[in-house]
């Protein structure tokens, strides 16, 4: 019985370890079609990572579901973080921008607070005042469609 256990519960562990896989691009094997991400011809489902995006050795990582970019995502420079998550489209719970962090709830800030180690309260109300005051994402992509569009892009451009 304990053999029967144990084996079940490895096969469990392969199992959901398989599912979750990384690339790092750039990959011959990844290809991006109409805005849906496919890895060997089949929409992928894992996280993306890379590097030099326009030669500031920024470090990108991305979470894809089913060919859409779906989850948390970061963009990591030597001057600015950027980390957002998106879910069904939309951005929601955290993200931030230096240190200033936004609360989102179906592309609405909910709140927006400092990180005590850059940014003043005042500066993350000035920087939320913005966002909200211009949707259009012109200024700062304020919805999840709109980074989603942004992700896709950037990927393009690691990929080449």
């Amino acid at each position: 019985m304990k053999k029967l256990l144990l084996i079940l519960l490895t096969y469990l562990l392969v199992l959901t370890c398989s599912n979750s896989r990384t690339i790092k691009l750039p990959d011959k094997n990844l290809k991006i079609t109409d805005d849906i991400i496919y890895y060997k011809n089949e929409p992928y489902t894992g996280t993306l990572s890379g590097t030099d995006i326009n030669n500031n050795s920024a470090r990108f990582r991305a979470e894809i579901k089913n060919g859409i970019v779906e989850g948390k995502v970061e963009l990591l420079a030597s001057d600015i973080d950027f980390i957002y998550n998106i879910s069904g489209g939309k951005l929601n719970g955290e993200s931030s921008v230096l240190d200033i962090i936004m609360l989102y709830k179906d592309d609405v800030i909910q709140k927006c607070y400092s990180n005590v180690s850059f940014a003043t309260q005042e500066m993350a109300d000035a920087f939320c005042r913005v966002v909200k005051e211009n949707p259009d994402g012109e200024s700062f992509p304020s919805t999840g469609k709109e980074l989603q569009k942004r992700t896709i892009n950037i990927i393009r451009r690691l990929n080449n």
